[in-house]
């Protein structure tokens, strides 16, 4: 509130002037939102937790980052071969090469310190500057992976600690209602049809051809000849027609095998959406037999399985539909065959995979809060000094081709205005920033650097700085989610192969 005050307080003064970047520290309000969930607070637990092991791992990192930074000065501070786009912030105008941006140490650090972090988005360098480039790759894992592991195992240990103290029992494996309701049937009989016992069998026998027969003396799924048989002929359908869609997308198979009505992937299509639709209904039909249905059609409708079936038949008839309709052109019917390709998601009946990931996530939900929030914080954060710093740095700017890149015979160049608002005051509607224009322009490209892909890196000293926060962020801000899907993911899929086991003992 602190910078409202002042502008009003203090007309005409410099608050008053600069109201347009006093009003970036609105952006402070996030972290109010530690009151509800607490991040930042716990990066300082995080450090003392970790702190001799993160000493001795930036120690290491910080030796191989001055001295990669001094090989690559030496490296490329006389390469005048490789060229690169203008940079006038660092004094060159035009036909501007890789020397000028390694012009000295302290401009070399800042491009090293990036590519220690894993991203090259330069890789134009001569000889001896792809020699240290290849040994900073290697020395990038271990950069890298050590404080990233260090700082999400203490993360999660903090944040799991915490957990105990308020009296939560941490979620090991993510359980939700259907999961516990799933154990609670075991050892239960599936209900009786209302319809009678001849329907009884025929749901039984149903069951039992889709999902095997369970053997409770053994603890194993055994399957008939002709359940193996529909088994290994669905899985090959899925396959084939993930195929399909691929190979249909080629133009030239495209043209070869033509859109007239009846074509190859027209039949085949139907003839999949044939055995796809009436395993849907054989598997509604057939699941108050089945416990991973919880002895219901409805519950089956709604689960993972049941979604991902009825999402590879749906898109089909939405289109017999429309072309009925006559509201369907062309490139609307290119959408709904691109579509199939989810028919994918169908192999998860064969081998689990996203079925638990929502089991991970709740595992993870603590950690995965206390990150979000931190991350916004330092997005948001980030963006605006980013906006602030860089809106007029003229490495980002472009006119028009009349005007001249430096002054001459008395008129100013594109270079020579200190922001691109003076430049378009000159000349009106010439001048244009490529990036950093406004603050979700800044939002989008902070997002991306978040994630380790610097597309551009000619920043002013102050955009530097940010920089490197960025880099140290960005390490922190990926391991933290990632170690804890990773340990939660391990626990669940465990867990599942640990019932197996038992089932089979």
């Amino acid at each position: 509130i602190l910078p409202f005050y002042l502008s009003i307080a203090l007309p005409e003064s410099w608050f008053d002037k600069h109201d347009e970047y006093l009003r970036m520290f609105r952006l402070l309000r996030l972290l109010k939102l530690e009151k509800y969930v607490p991040s930042i607070s716990l990066i300082d637990d995080v450090l003392r937790l970790k702190k001799n092991a993160l000493v001795i791992s930036c120690y290491a990192g910080a030796t191989i980052w001055i001295l990669c930074g001094g090989f690559m000065y030496l490296a490329e501070y006389k390469d005048h071969s490789m060229e690169i786009d203008n940079v006038p912030l660092y004094g060159c105008d035009e036909n501007c090469t890789m020397s000028d941006r390694y012009r000295n140490y302290f401009t070399s650090i800042s491009y090293t310190f990036i590519h220690l972090t894993g991203d090259f988005p330069m890789v134009e360098y001569g000889l001896w500057g792809r020699i240290v480039c290849f040994f900073m790759v290697i020395a990038a894992v271990g950069v890298v992976s050590i404080p990233s592991g260090l700082i999400a195992s203490g993360f999660t240990e903090i944040v799991s600690s915490k957990a105990r103290k308020n009296g939560e029992q941490p979620a090991i494996v993510g359980d939700d209602w259907y999961e516990k309701r799933y154990r609670d049937l075991e050892g239960q009989s599936p209900p009786s049809s209302p319809l009678g016992p001849r329907v009884d069998q025929m749901q039984l026998s149903v069951h039992t051809f889709l999902n095997g027969a369970e053997d409770r003396s053994e603890g194993a799924v055994k399957r008939s000849a002709f359940s193996r048989f529909g088994r290994n002929f669905f899985f090959g359908l899925i396959v084939t027609n993930v195929l399909a869609v691929i190979i249909e997308s080629i133009p030239e198979v495209d043209r070869s095998v033509g859109n007239d009505k009846g074509n190859f992937f027209d039949i085949f299509e139907e003839v999949s959406i044939f055995f796809f639709t009436v395993e849907y209904l054989l598997r509604l039909f057939s699941a108050p037999k089945s416990r991973t249905a919880l002895y219901s059609s409805w519950t089956y409708a709604r689960t993972f399985f049941g979604i991902v079936d009825l999402l590879s038949i749906a898109p089909w008839y939405a289109q017999q539909v429309l072309m009925s309709t006559g509201n369907l052109n062309g490139d609307e019917a290119q959408v709904f065959r691109i579509v199939r390709i989810f028919r994918i998601l169908q192999l998860e009946d064969f081998v689990i995979a996203f079925s638990k990931l929502d089991n991970a996530f709740r595992a993870s939900k603590d950690v995965l809060k206390a990150t979000g929030l931190l991350a916004i914080i330092i997005w948001c954060g980030s963006s605006a000094l980013f906006y602030i710093f860089e809106q007029d740095n003229p490495n980002l700017r472009q006119c028009k081709s009349s005007i001249p890149l430096v002054g001459s015979g008395g008129s100013p160049g594109c270079y020579d205005f200190e922001s691109t608002t003076a430049c378009n005051a000159y000349y009106p509607g010439m001048c244009e920033q490529t990036m950093f224009t406004n603050m979700p322009n800044t939002m989008y490209y902070v997002a991306v650097f978040l994630v380790g892909d610097w597309g551009f890196v000619d920043f002013s000293w102050e955009g530097r700085l940010v920089c490197f926060f960025l880099c140290l962020a960005g390490i922190a801000l990926y391991a933290i989610p990632t170690g804890t899907l990773f340990d939660a993911f391990g626990a669940v899929i465990g867990i599942v192969e640990e019932d197996e086991e038992e089932n089979e003992d």
